[in-house]
């Protein structure tokens, strides 16, 4: 399970650096992070995947590099991994070379993209990936705009209501394409403790309400200008939790889905 719950890992944790760090360069705090941040998130994403495609191939028995390069163009999981790299080469290309909005927007949803064909959206058609895509980047959002007011010096209560409107956006879509996914993937919701896969689902739903509560009260240090970092901090750690659960969900057969075909990924 540690095998497989690494990799996965190791690719949220990437694309949260990576589009979180870019969308918080070019929306909330100009200039901060750095692009060490983003640099970092690639190296995760290329770590991710390629130890995701060497643990699944040596389970095989093919580990050779003919092996690996027909794994990564001839399936479905092996093409997403590649979406995946290319996307983020070009995201912290545009970043780097300070492109417009519009390329890195572009970027990051081929990024997205990618990392959503790895598992449970490369199960259903087209509209499902897309409801991937989007939670995602609106987790990726959350994410970097919570760690870029964490580690930047002088946060202050404009820079929190600047955030204000894309962390109630991405709440949002992560309601409404998370509510959807769950059906798709899990069938009635009111049996989801029945299944590990809806446990661990009903896990990730708690720790999303206890990351609300931490916001709402980050926002209240914010208005009145005091305890403001070890209340971000805990919105942070939260949201970290968040990220390691649905590692370990995307590696979990949903119940739709413990009869038919399974497929690898998340």
């Amino acid at each position: 399970m540690t095998a497989e719950l690494l990799p996965r890992l190791l690719l949220y944790l990437g694309a949260a650096l990576l589009v979180g760090g870019v969308a918080a360069r070019r929306l909330l705090t100009p200039g901060h992070p750095g692009l060490a941040w983003p640099g970092a998130g690639l190296v995760l994403l290329v770590l991710g995947g390629g130890l995701g495609v060497y643990t699944t191939l040596a389970a095989l028995g093919f580990t050779a590099p003919a092996d690996i390069l027909d794994y990564l163009t001839g399936t479905v999981a092996g093409r997403a991994v590649l979406i995946l790299w290319i996307g983020g080469l070009v995201v912290l290309a545009a970043e780097t070379a300070q492109l417009s909005w519009l390329a890195a927007l572009g970027a990051c949803g081929v990024l997205l993209w990618g990392l959503a064909g790895i598992g449970h959206g490369a199960l259903h058609g087209q509209f499902v990936h897309v409801l991937h895509t989007l939670h995602g980047g609106a987790m990726c959002l959350w994410v970097g705009g919570v760690f870029a007011l964490l580690t930047r010096r002088g946060a202050t209560a404009v820079l929190a209501r600047r955030f204000t409107p894309y962390a109630l956006g991405s709440v949002l879509v992560l309601g409404v394409s998370g509510v959807w996914m769950s059906l798709e993937h899990a069938g009635n919701l009111l049996q989801l403790a029945t299944s590990g896969y809806g446990r661990t689902l009903l896990l990730k739903l708690a720790l999303v309400a206890l990351a609300l509560g931490a916001a709402v009260i980050v926002r209240r240090a914010f208005s009145v200008g005091q305890g403001v970092r070890p209340r971000l901090a805990a919105e942070a750690l939260t949201l970290l939790a968040v990220l390691g659960v649905t590692a370990s969900l995307s590696g979990q057969s949903p119940p739709q889905h413990s009869t038919g075909t399974e497929h690898s990924g998340r």
